[in-house]
């Protein structure tokens, strides 16, 4: 009857408020808890895998994406342009044996930071060329050639001795650790929650 009906359609509308919400929440990438700095899900076509929190102390330096073989870092906390490539190349030395394919990195990313690395500046290095190819805010400030930087560039954020904790984007909690706090919302998620949708659209229409 007319009354039926019309509790029908209410229901059905709800739900579909839901998923409306949920996918645009699904589709604004994720945000690292403990900076608050957002990434997009897809950097170059290639989606969000982990994210982790680079720290010196008390200090929160800056937020890491690992999108496959490209990292992208977010300034949480100013650093100055030597400071910053000083930093990267220390954690090259012990992954990497050639010095000058480190000093050649070194130089390639203090010339690509006229201004230093300030709160919010985004760098993004590409590891899958052979190489290591750095962008700034962006735009491309050059590339240092050899396998072996690669390797050991991807091995900072990647290996056993990794400088921070990567956590999977299915995994981070509102507290930015694994397992901890409300979890976000992720594709396998959505999808989960599409399906739950679907299934209770059909009992209510049935």
């Amino acid at each position: 009857d007319t009354a039926a009906t019309a509790v029908i359609m209410r229901g059905i509308n709800a739900v579909l408020v839901v998923l409306a919400t949920l996918v645009a929440s699904a589709s604004a990438g994720f945000t690292e808890a403990r900076t608050g700095i957002a990434f997009p899900d897809k950097l170059g076509g290639k989606p969000l895998n982990r994210l982790g929190v680079r720290t010196k102390g008390p200090i929160k330096v800056y937020a890491v994406g690992e999108y496959g073989d490209t990292f992208l870092l977010q300034m949480s906390y100013g650093v100055g342009a030597a400071k910053m490539s000083a930093a990267l190349g220390d954690a090259l030395k012990p992954r990497c044996g050639d010095s000058k394919l480190i000093a050649d990195f070194e130089a390639c990313l203090t010339k690509g930071l006229p201004n230093g690395a300030p709160k919010g500046t985004k760098l993004q290095f590409d590891t899958s060329g052979g190489g290591v190819g750095i962008s700034v805010n962006g735009k491309s400030v050059g590339s240092v050639s050899g396998k072996p930087l690669a390797s050991a560039f991807s091995g900072i954020y990647c290996d056993g001795n990794a400088v921070c904790k990567m956590n999977s984007v299915d995994d981070v909690g509102s507290d930015g650790e694994v397992g901890g706090g409300e979890k976000l919302i992720t594709p396998v998620r959505l999808g989960m929650v599409g399906a739950a949708v679907g299934w209770g659209i059909g009992k209510l229409v049935c």
